[in-house]
């Protein structure tokens, strides 16, 4: 495997994120249910998540064997952090940033609007894409 799920598809990207933020293993039926997938797709996709190394069986279910990249996400423990949020919490520190140097210093008012609005702007966008990914993930 290159290092992504991109070879997987769509259905066994979804399945493996799905295990991946799961804190208790998983049986096929449940994940069938909660992806809104049919039975047979899903055990097929979880054999060849099986065959690659990416999950296991264990007592209880199926887990995570080994995490992978997963493009466009940092993974931090069980959570997928998108870039588009990170991307965001760059502009709202420099919207911050720019708001106490205005409180403590004499700053040029057209400057201190221009780069407020673009930070606002930056943040509101990369925001909003990252929670529709977010939405969409679920």
């Amino acid at each position: 495997m290159n290092g992504s799920l991109e070879e997987l598809g769509e259905v066994g990207a979804r399945i493996y994120i799905y295990l991946l933020t799961s804190r208790e293993p998983k049986g096929v039926r449940e994940i069938s249910r909660e992806l809104g997938i049919p039975v047979s797709t899903v055990h097929y996709n979880i054999k060849k998540l099986e065959e690659k190394g990416l999950v296991r069986k264990d007592n209880n279910g199926y887990i995570i064997a080994r995490v992978v990249p997963i493009k466009g996400f940092i993974v931090i423990g069980r959570k997928l952090i998108h870039k588009f949020f990170i991307y965001s919490l760059f502009f709202i520190g420099i919207l911050i940033g720019e708001i106490i140097k205005a409180m403590i210093s004499d700053i040029d008012i057209d400057d201190f609007l221009i780069t407020v609005i673009v930070s606002l702007a930056g943040f509101s966008l990369f925001f909003y894409e990252a929670i529709k990914i977010h939405i969409k993930l679920k």
